[in-house]
């Protein structure tokens, strides 16, 4: 589940979009109905101010396939913490069989701040994710009757990716970024980003909004540039550099796979889970860096899909249970606070990882992983 809001009229209106990005459901056709609470908190013990349920619309012709979109207002004397949104979407399965799915959104009273909202101009929908190529454009819409100006920086991307899970090196020291640019926006106009780097929308309020913009289509591998860069989790410093400085980068990952796999049938079996994976880690992580850069993308990358995921708090922790190719691994990660994206987890780093990480690299560079 993804989401945007703005305020206007003493109310804070909510978009979400739901989307299975694995495709395994078309949530579009099996969503029938939903319901939301605002509680005092983000258990179902806490006392619930406000709640409703309702039926989902007809599906219109400017639906789009596979996502779901629903809006609603909350009254602006619920947004306000310690309060939470609980919401809850019904789905017919097979037969009659019902699978409610929840999702939760912390309420603040920052939020009835924002009197904006980001638009995909080839869409019409809000821009809900925090990423956007430098062919895309966006239009802002402004909600309020005050000043329809909107100050944006841009920053220049200067973040490493995720180090080893038994890494014990000492965090880095939180930077503060230099802005490279900015720009002064007004309500209609049209944005197309042409640089890449990291955008901040109203860098100064309590609703500010971050944007990841690079080249290409992201979050897609298309480019022979970017398969390299991803391969971080499996290769030398020796065999990257060979890879970068190669005058045909896509003819030296093809080798590269194909020396992996031992034929040429393993190998395109095996670059198609390895970036397959890159870009479901692009779409469901990204942050201040790519997602696969992320530490949530790197375990993806080398594990897969997780067995289980719990969250509990501000932790999220994946369980890998015991198979015939892997013994059972418990990765748990921690939110972290980011001006840019509240999508920014870092895994809680143990030495004891070390022999489960080599083993499981050792795995993709035998071409034996279980795709």
């Amino acid at each position: 589940m993804q989401h945007a809001y703005y305020a206007s009229n003493d109310s804070l209106h909510l978009l979400f979009k739901f989307e299975d990005v694995r495709q395994v459901l078309d949530i579009l056709r099996a969503a029938t109905s939903y319901e939301y609470a605002v509680r005092t908190g983000s258990t179902e013990r806490d006392a619930a101010i406000l709640q409703d349920s309702l039926k989902l619309p007809d599906r219109k012709i400017t639906d789009i396939e596979g996502q779901l979109h629903v809006k609603m207002a909350l009254p602006a004397h619920v947004v306000q913490e310690p309060n939470v949104l609980h919401l809850q979407v019904w789905q017919v399965l097979s037969g009659q069989e019902r699978m409610g799915v929840q999702f939760k959104v912390p309420l603040n009273k920052g939020m009835l701040q924002k009197n904006y909202l980001l638009v995909q101009t080839s869409t019409g929908k809000p821009l809900f994710q925090n990423y956007i190529t430098t062919s895309d454009k966006l239009l802002v819409r402004n909600y309020g009757a005050g000043d329809s100006t909107l100050q944006v920086n841009r920053f220049e991307l200067d973040f490493m990716p995720a180090a080893p899970p038994m890494s014990m090196r000492k965090p880095a020291v939180p930077r503060t970024l230099s802005v490279a640019d900015t720009y002064t926006l007004t309500a209609s106009d049209t944005l197309q980003f042409e640089q890449q780097g990291l955008y901040m929308f109203n860098p100064d309020s309590e609703f500010a909004r971050g944007v990841l913009v690079l080249p290409g289509k992201y979050p897609y591998v298309t480019k022979a540039e970017e398969l390299v860069p991803p391969l971080i989790y499996l290769t030398t410093s020796e065999e990257r550099e060979a890879l970068l400085s190669a005058k045909d980068p896509k003819a030296a990952v093809d080798a590269f796979w194909l020396e992996v796999g031992g034929s040429e049938s393993r190998g395109r079996d095996l670059i198609r889970a390895y970036y397959s994976r890159v870009e479901m880690a692009n779409k469901l992580f990204t942050a201040h860096k790519s997602g696969w850069a992320t530490d949530r993308g790197m375990i993806y990358i080398i594990y897969g899909r997780p067995s289980s995921i719990s969250q509990v708090g501000p932790n999220i922790t994946w369980i890998y249970r015991e198979s015939d190719t892997a013994p059972y691994i418990k990765f748990v990660f921690t939110k972290k606070e980011n001006n840019f994206t509240e999508n920014y987890y870092e895994l809680i780093r143990r030495r004891e990882y070390e022999e489960s990480w080599y083993s499981s690299v050792a795995k993709w560079r035998a071409g034996k992983t279980n795709l």
